[in-house]
């Protein structure tokens, strides 16, 4: 093997994720960073360069997906291919290889000419890795803003864009931060009454799943909808605003019933996805989760007697020798993306 750096970058529209590997696909290093493309690129310049200070003198290869093309400070995705392919070029050192759809790893004249081919393109990676398990058949990764279904079959050519995903029920705008409340539901009711939800952004389903102690955002670096942090005393306060309620009404229980029930409104919307995808794959389902809210997933299928298996169990590559104590749940396709490359490089 080489002695060349690795760095498998995930970017999204709401966060960066990368990781660092080494020639032996072991991962040095990980990052998540929360970087809203629709506002500015220069936090992700500023992240760029703070990597490459870390590693001036190092051989690098950057293996970089898209999603953020879809941000809409862009005028299309072709031309947020176009501007984010430019913004890499111009301030990662190095070699650098983009992912495209048809799993391959092009360079930036080919890019700039089929910018269409690297349209959110991280799911891919998943795809690619499914088809090689023997004892998984639905990946679901549920992330900050959107959950992606990616099971076994599932065809590229027909799944080839978010349009063509959305219709066929693989990809779904929903996720355990960034949606807003009131895209979960009109009302939600508290001691038999109906109680609309106010048609603002001012809580998001990060409140709810704080208040119920499901995600941990101590270690996570998401504000919520006032660009507050996450904590209890933030998300209780946003909570009731969304219900024309201050910080100062006394009776918590109002706050609890409603992030309990937008919770259920939340996990019917993925069994909902879950039972449409059960149509096509024909052998028994067994699931198995990542992204930020892959508890919730884990929940599910233990309430409704789904099998769920870690992917840590699969037997490929990735192990723990592999992994130096890296949340690999939090960063799958960023590591996925060097993992890929090896492995084409070895066929």
């Amino acid at each position: 093997m080489d002695n060349k750096i690795y760095f498998g970058w995930d970017i999204g529209g709401a966060n960066t994720k990368l990781a660092i590997c080494n020639s032996k696909c072991e991962v040095i290093e990980s990052y998540f960073e929360v970087i809203p493309i629709w506002e500015s690129t220069k936090p992700l310049e500023d992240f760029f360069q703070f990597v490459l200070n870390k590693f001036s003198s190092a051989n690098c290869l950057h293996l970089i997906t898209f999603t953020a093309e879809s941000c809409d400070n862009f005028s299309s995705r072709s031309e947020g291919i176009n501007y984010l392919i430019n913004l890499c070029e111009k301030n990662l050192s190095g070699k650098i290889k983009y992912y495209s759809n048809s799993n391959s790893y092009i360079d930036f004249y080919q890019a700039d000419k089929f910018p269409e081919q690297l349209y959110s393109t991280n799911w891919m990676l998943t795809l690619n890795y499914i088809r090689r398990l023997n004892n998984i058949n639905l990946i679901i990764d549920i992330g900050s803003t959107t959950t992606d279904f990616i099971y076994k079959g599932m065809n590229l050519d027909a799944n080839i864009d978010d349009f063509s995903r959305l219709k066929n029920k693989t990809l779904l705008y929903q996720g355990v931060v960034r949606t807003p409340l009131a895209m979960l539901a009109d009302k939600i009711s508290f001691n038999n009454q109906d109680l609309p939800i106010i048609k603002e952004v001012y809580a998001t389903t990060g409140d709810v799943f704080c208040m119920l102690d499901d995600i941990d955002f101590s270690k996570l670096p998401y504000v919520g909808s006032d660009n507050l942090p996450f904590s209890k005393e933030n998300s209780r306060r946003r909570i009731l605003r969304s219900f024309g309620l201050d910080e100062n009404y006394k009776d918590n229980s109002i706050v609890i019933s409603i992030s309990k029930q937008l919770k259920q409104i939340f996990l019917e919307n993925m069994l909902g996805y879950i039972s449409h995808i059960c149509k096509t794959i024909k052998s028994d389902l067994v699931i198995s989760s990542i992204g930020e809210g892959r508890k919730l997933i884990q929940e599910v299928c233990y309430e409704k007697k789904i099998k769920h298996e870690n992917l840590m169990k699969s037997h490929l590559i990735i192990d723990d020798e592999h992994l130096n104590n890296v949340d690999l749940f939090s960063h799958f396709t960023s590591f996925l993306v060097i993992l890929n490359y090896f492995e084409k490089n070895n066929e």
